[in-house]
C-alpha cells in the first residue's frame, strides 16, 4: 500500500486529510517538529499546532517540547486496535447488506419487485413456513426437491397443499415421469401436471404471493414479484385455478371417498356434495372461517339446505364457475347461514375450510 492509499484507507476510518496526512508523516518523520511536519506534509503552517493537538487528543500521537512543540508516534496497538475494529464493522455490514440483499423486507409493502430469483424463492419458503390454511404452488420438479420439506413440514401441520408440476418446455406425462420420479406422498393434498412450461407461483393462505416468470433468457432479466394483499392475491387465484389447476390431469391425491373431507375451495366443494343434494341426502358441513361485516372469526355446523353454483347445472363452461356466485346455504344454530369462498361479497360467511362431516344414505 503506497502512502496515498495509507491516507485514504485513514481517512476512510474517520481522520480528516490533514490529520491523516500529519499521521502518516509523523509515522515516516520518527520525531519532528511541527514545523517539520508541516513542511513535509500538505497540512497548512497556521493549522499544524491544532491537527497535532487532536491527533494527540485520539491517541495516535503525543507531543512535546523541545524549544518548540515536537510531535512522536505513540505506541501503535491502539490505532491498530482501532483499525482492526473498524475492518470488523465494515466486513460485519458487507454481511449484512449481502443477507438484506439477498432477503428484501417488504411486510410493510403490498407489491414488491425483487431480485434475485433466489431472494424469491426464500420469501416464498417463509410463507410456506407461516402458513396455517392453505398453499396453492406451480413449480418445476427442480424447485420441488427445494421445496420438499417445506412442504411436508406444512402438510404435517394439517395445511392443504395444492401443488401444480410442470416442466421447463412442453412434455407429455409419460415422457416427464421417464425423466423425473417424483413422491408426492406426505408433501401434497393433491398434485396435477401441466405440462406446458409455467411460472413460479406461491400463494399462502389467501395473503402472500411469490410469483416468478417462465425461465428468462439472460439471467440478468430475471425478477421475482411478492404481493402481501389479500386482495391483490385474488388475482393471483384466478391466475392458479383456471390456467394451473382445473383443467390437469391428477396424478396424486390424498383425498379418497371417506369423510370427513376437507376443502379450501367452494366450488369444488359444491361440485363433490351437489349430486348427493339432487338425491335429497343430508349433508353436514363444518365451516370455518371469517363473518364477512365484522371480520371476526366463526366456526359453524350444520345442513346443507341449498347451493348456488354456474356451473352446476347448465353445462357452463369451467371459466364460468369462476365469474359468479358459489354459496352454501347452511342451517346451523345461528339459523341459516349463507356461505360463500374467497372474497365473498353477498353472503354471510367467507369460509377458508370447508368439512363435509357427513352424508346420509340415499
Amino acid at each position: 500500500m503506497d502512502t496515498e492509499q495509507l491516507r485514504a484507507s485513514l481517512e476512510d476510518t474517520g481522520l480528516t486529510q490533514y490529520e491523516a496526512d500529519a499521521y502518516v508523516t509523523v509515522l515516516d518523520l520518527g520525531s519532528a517538529s511541527a514545523t517539520e511536519v508541516a513542511d513535509a506534509s500538505d497540512v497548512p503552517q497556521a493549522r499544524i499546532y491544532d491537527v497535532l493537538r487532536k491527533l494527540e487528543s485520539d491517541g495516535y500521537v503525543e507531543t512535546f517540547h523541545e524549544g518548540s512543540l515536537h510531535a512522536r508516534v505513540r505506541n501503535p496497538d491502539e490505532v491498530l486496535e482501532h483499525l482492526s475494529s473498524y475492518a470488523d464493522t465494515i466486513t460485519n455490514a458487507a454481511a449484512e447488506i449481502e443477507e438484506r440483499y439477498q432477503q428484501p423486507k417488504i411486510e410493510n409493502h403490498r407489491v414488491s419487485v425483487v431480485k434475485p430469483l433466489d431472494a424469491v424463492y426464500e420469501r416464498a419458503l417463509q410463507a410456506i413456513a407461516d402458513a396455517e390454511n392453505e398453499l396453492q404452488i406451480a413449480l418445476t420438479p427442480d424447485l420441488f426437491d427445494r421445496f420438499r420439506d417445506a412442504l411436508t413440514d406444512a402438510r404435517e401441520r394439517n395445511v392443504v397443499v395444492l401443488l401444480t408440476i410442470s416442466p421447463h418446455t412442453r412434455t407429455d406425462y409419460e415422457t416427464f415421469t421417464e425423466e423425473h420420479d417424483l413422491d408426492f406422498a406426505g408433501v401434497a393434498t393433491e398434485v396435477r401436471y401441466r405440462r406446458l412450461p409455467t411460472p413460479f407461483l406461491v400463494i399462502a393462505d389467501r395473503q402472500e404471493v411469490s410469483f416468478a416468470p417462465e425461465e428468462s433468457l439472460h439471467p440478468a432479466h430475471e425478477y421475482g414479484v411478492h404481493v402481501n394483499d389479500y386482495s391483490l392475491s385474488r388475482m393471483f387465484d384466478w391466475t392458479f385455478g383456471t390456467a394451473f389447476w382445473e383443467l390437469w390431469q391428477v396424478i396424486h391425491s390424498e383425498r379418497d371417498d371417506s369423510l370427513p373431507a376437507t376443502y379450501t375451495e367452494i366450488r369444488e366443494c359444491i361440485r363433490d356434495i351437489a349430486p348427493a343434494l339432487e338425491e335429497g341426502r343430508e349433508v353436514i358441513v363444518t365451516v370455518y372461517g371469517q363473518w364477512r361485516e365484522s371480520g371476526e372469526d366463526c366456526q359453524l355446523t350444520g345442513r346443507v339446505t341449498d347451493v348456488t353454483f354456474t356451473g352446476q347445472a347448465d353445462g357452463s363452461p369451467l371459466l364460468a364457475t369462476y365469474l359468479e356466485e358459489a354459496t352454501l346455504e347452511v342451517a346451523s344454530a345461528d339459523g341459516t347461514v349463507e356461505v360463500g369462498g374467497w372474497g365473498a361479497m353477498f353472503e354471510t360467511v367467507e369460509a377458508r375450510r370447508i368439512v363435509v362431516e357427513t352424508v346420509s344414505r340415499g
